[in-house]
């Protein structure tokens, strides 16, 4: 398989995409984390007034890949586990916060959480399994 190109097109954090999320990533070298602060447009809604728990999924693979692709490189999701735990509204300030968990050989754990930032209430965790395109490269991380 091909390493994929980031073309700043990505739904979760290209700024070129129109009806994407624009996530802004930043990184914690000493704890191998992704972090990212945002609030989610109406348009992201399922129920009226809750975002949608595919976006906030979304956000949680997103954040996790780019912990691993930035500290560890390129890779891709094999498997994501979502736990829902408050309603979202749409407007509501969040951090989303990835980590790498566990590397055996090609294959990667991580988790992610997201944070209103407001109460500092858990909304969603996730764990995902990913496997490394390229085994034993480090990348500079920019984008997923």
């Amino acid at each position: 398989m091909s390493i994929p190109t980031f073309d700043d097109y990505c739904f979760a954090c290209g700024r070129r995409n129109p009806i994407g999320l624009r996530m802004q990533v930043e990184y914690v070298a000493e704890a191998q984390q992704a972090e990212s602060r945002l609030a989610l447009a109406r348009e992201f809604v399922g129920w009226q007034e809750i975002i949608h728990g595919g976006i906030l999924a979304t956000l949680l693979d997103e954040i996790m890949m780019h912990a691993i692709w930035h500290f560890i490189g390129p890779g891709m999701t094999l498997g994501l586990e979502v736990q829902y735990r408050q309603p979202l509204a749409p407007a509501e300030p969040i951090l989303v916060r990835g980590r790498l968990l566990e590397t055996r050989g090609r294959r990667l754990k991580a988790q992610g959480e997201i944070i209103r930032l407001a109460d500092e209430r858990l909304i969603a965790t996730g764990q995902g399994r990913f496997l490394l395109l390229e085994p034993g490269s480090k990348s500079s991380g920019d984008g997923t």
